[in-house]
């Protein structure tokens, strides 16, 4: 059992470098202006085509906050859940909140998308 649970503790690190990713993304598009295309927008999306930059970062900034927060705080726990002390409830918990978050950020951005470009 030991083994499955370095499995989910890495995924719990990739977790966390998600998060991580998600805000220095967000704060590389608030100081530049720029769209990060590789989380946000796929390939089918050129961002220079976007009709409305400003106002598509300042709607997304709050997602990705909201992603990368959750995301550290959900991987940090699943680390401390797989290595360090069990607490199964609490992982549950916040795998099922990760994963609601995920599934918002996706739908919330989608729409976002299909208004500015």
């Amino acid at each position: 059992m030991e083994n499955m649970d370095s499995i989910w503790g890495f995924l719990g690190i990739l977790v966390i470098v998600c998060g991580f990713y998600a805000i220095y993304s967000l704060i590389k598009m608030k100081r530049t202006g720029e769209i990060d295309a590789s989380l946000l927008l796929g390939k089918e999306y050129a961002y220079k085509k976007c009709r409305d930059k400003e106002g598509f970062i300042q709607k997304a900034w709050p997602a990705f906050l909201v992603l990368g927060i959750v995301a550290i705080i959900y991987g940090t726990l699943d680390i401390i859940h797989c290595y360090f002390y069990s607490m199964f409830l609490v992982d549950t918990v916040g795998m099922v909140v990760f994963f609601l978050v995920l599934v918002w950020f996706a739908v919330y951005t989608t729409k976002l998308k299909k208004e500015y470009f």
